[in-house]
């Protein structure tokens, strides 16, 4: 049997709410979910789905991630390119909050 490891993450609690009634519609589990979703990423060396996002800068997450490819070729390590990422959706999500308040 493989070894398997706990992995946790912080999540927004309304998105947490909605994903969990997304997986319970599909009949899976959330950790189903997260499962399938690595899977596809080991399976297509990418993320597996497109980000549509007119706020996020499409050249600049490409800029990040040729910068972390050429520096980490070797390396499992993306977190600085995850908090990179992150920060620029949550930079996204606080631009279309504002629009969508006004």
């Amino acid at each position: 049997m493989r070894k398997t490891e706990v992995y946790q993450v912080r999540l927004d609690s309304q998105e947490k709410k909605q994903a969990f009634a997304v997986f319970k519609q599909l009949g899976i589990t959330p950790a189903q979910a997260v499962r399938l979703f690595f899977k596809q990423v080991v399976v297509t060396k990418s993320i597996p789905f497109s980000i549509e996002n007119q706020n996020i800068n499409t050249e600049q997450l490409l800029k990040i991630k040729k910068q972390r490819s050429s520096e980490q070729k070797n390396n499992d390590d993306h977190d600085e390119f995850f908090e990179e990422l992150n920060a620029l959706l949550n930079d996204s999500q606080t631009e279309n909050d504002r629009q969508a308040s006004k």
